[in-house]
């Protein structure tokens, strides 16, 4: 699949549209990339597109250290060998749960699926034996299982609804005292702060890999215009529409100017 450059749109996509998609697909209640670290929801993915070929069994839904991380993404790259897929999977960059180096792997799965996906019903609950992706690694209740069973249609259908924890929405018990209503609010705010400063970070990180990116063609294009000593310009376009129209993966070598012949130097007489 190195047919998708970082230029395709599905590098675009952003990760609230990612989490939307993934959240319903896998029947989970993620909300941000980097909890994908683990590589059990890649894994997982890949399993809709090829129902069966992936080691279920093997995948550790709970995995929460790195040592078992790497142990998912060694499934997910069987799996790649297995259908032949090319994609380099940066394990280490993975695992350390960089939001940015996990959202364009998000971005690229999902392309893939979007082109590979058959249709077929999918019910993401079962295929993973009932295993949360929570770190306890327990057994999901029977809210959460009876919701998952009402939703096997395909996963193009509506959203699927994921049970929440009975206490999230539990009343607070009374008598508490009166400084925790006002540090449970500190603390909220500084969550939510928190967050949209990740989520700063990450959309910076976008706009500067895309300016190195478009600065890249500008600078390769200029270089081949002063070095430019042909009198064809139609070579010379042709050049630059190459860097133009190269994608990231591409490696584009504008073609050397025609070198001079020597002329010929006059023999002396003897």
């Amino acid at each position: 699949m190195s047919s998708i450059g970082m230029m395709d749109p599905a590098f675009f996509v952003g990760k609230n549209e990612l989490l939307s998609w993934l959240n319903e697909l896998l029947d989970l209640n993620y909300s941000k990339v980097e909890q994908c670290a683990n590589g059990a929801a890649y894994c997982q993915i890949m399993d809709a597109c090829f129902p069966g070929e992936v080691a279920m069994k093997k995948v550790m839904f709970d995995a929460k250290h790195e040592h078992d991380f790497v142990k998912n993404y060694k499934v997910l790259q069987t799996l790649f060998d297995k259908k032949q897929i090319t994609k380099h999977i940066e394990v280490t960059k993975l695992c350390k749960a960089k939001p940015l180096d996990n959202l364009e792997m998000l971005q690229w799965i999902k392309r893939y699926f979007d082109m590979h996906y058959g249709g077929n019903e999918y019910n993401a609950v079962e295929r993973r034996g009932g295993l949360s992706f929570a770190s306890t690694g327990a057994k999901e209740n029977t809210a959460t299982n009876k919701p998952a069973a009402a939703k096997t249609a395909t996963v193009k259908t509506g959203a699927v609804r994921v049970a929440r924890p009975a206490s999230s929405s539990a009343p607070k018990r009374a008598g508490a005292p009166a400084g925790a209503g006002g540090s449970s609010a500190n603390d909220e705010q500084v969550a939510k702060l928190t967050e949209e400063m990740t989520s700063m970070k990450l959309t910076v990180a976008e706009l500067e890999k895309e300016r190195d990116f478009y600065f890249g063609k500008l600078r390769d294009v200029e270089i081949t215009c002063q070095t430019n000593e042909r009198t064809d310009v139609g070579s010379l376009v042709e050049d630059i529409q190459k860097i133009l129209y190269s994608t990231a993966e591409d490696v584009v070598v504008a073609a050397p100017a025609p070198e001079a012949v020597p002329e010929a130097q006059p023999v002396a007489a003897a």
